[in-house]
């Protein structure tokens, strides 16, 4: 059976979406430890609502079609905040790999983003 490129395309939108989604969802079910490795860091805990907001809603909205171009911005900042604010000890090798994992998602987005962009207009 042979994948048409709109089916690989919501596969690979689906398989990076996935990872947000499920990241949201264990914050939620575990939002009392988040919030205090948040604060261990420096951040205000009080952050943890909008990165379980952003985790959870922006991959429905995109797998729905919905506010994406918003979605992927969203989604784009939280990678990039994520990285610089808890993954930037590159002294320490998972950290170093978190950081870089999280870029790399970024740049999954952006390229998602970029080829809805070419392909609707």
């Amino acid at each position: 059976m042979q994948l048409k490129t709109r089916e690989l395309d919501f596969v690979f939108r689906l398989g990076i979406v996935a990872v947000f989604f499920a990241n949201g969802l264990f914050k939620l079910q575990n939002i009392g430890g988040v919030t205090l490795w948040m604060e261990s860091y420096g951040f205000p805990g009080f952050f943890i609502i909008p990165a379980i907001a952003i985790e959870i809603i922006a991959p429905i909205l995109i797998l729905f079609r919905i506010e994406r171009k918003f979605s992927y911005l969203s989604l784009m900042a939280f990678c990039a905040l994520s990285a610089i604010v808890f993954h930037s000890d590159f002294s320490d090798q998972t950290q170093t790999t978190a950081f870089l994992k999280n870029i790399a998602l970024m740049s999954g987005i952006y390229f998602l983003m970029v080829s809805e962009i070419k392909a609707n207009s």
